[in-house]
């Protein structure tokens, strides 16, 4: 276990199939905390968690090689964030993060940091790598820019529940380029 800028104790370690549940309940409670005004309030009433139990249940039992999920813990979160990579996903703008979230309740203690660094880790430093994220969602994208991340591209998203509203993608033109927060 390391130690971050706040002395909170975070280990970051792959995942296994057991972690499915608390992935995917992680993954509809950040939801549910930052998207509440970007998706549906139906869908995020009740369809999310079985429909992220699958996700996570069916990525972490099958998982491709081109896949990577890692979690970070700390002591009183046994999964306190986690984040997906696929390598070399699109020719043009390289390894996608599919999934970065951390707990609602422990965000800014530089976990969402540590599991974006861990999972370009294992990219090429030239590699390039890229994500989308809700253009609601400002943190996040603040987040992004202040790590190297540069808008590169600007979408509707395709989920039914998102109702078509608009996506950035975020890009870093390799792995060496991410920047350590101050």
């Amino acid at each position: 276990m390391t130690h971050n800028e706040t002395g909170d104790e975070i280990s970051i370690r792959p995942a296994s199939a057991a972690d499915g549940d608390e992935i995917a309940a992680l993954h509809c409670a950040s939801w549910r905390d930052v998207y509440a005004d970007v998706l549906d309030r139906a869908y995020l009433a009740g369809p999310i968690e079985a429909d992220r139990r699958a996700v996570w249940s069916d990525r972490l039992a099958h998982p491709c090689a081109a896949q990577s999920v890692l979690v970070a813990q700390t002591p009183e979160q046994a999964i306190a964030g986690f984040v997906c990579l696929f390598r070399e996903s699109d020719p043009r703008w390289g390894s996608l993060i599919d999934n970065l979230h951390v707990h609602p309740a422990l965000r800014g203690r530089h976990i969402g940091e540590r599991l974006l660094h861990a999972a370009v880790a294992e990219l090429e430093p030239d590699q390039p790598f890229h994500l989308w994220v809700f253009e609601a969602n400002v943190a996040a994208t603040r987040f992004y820019q202040r790590l190297g991340g540069v808008i590169s591209e600007r979408a509707l998203d395709d989920m039914p529940a998102a109702r078509g509203a608009p996506i950035l993608r975020i890009t870093w033109p390799g792995a060496a380029s991410l920047l350590v927060r101050d």
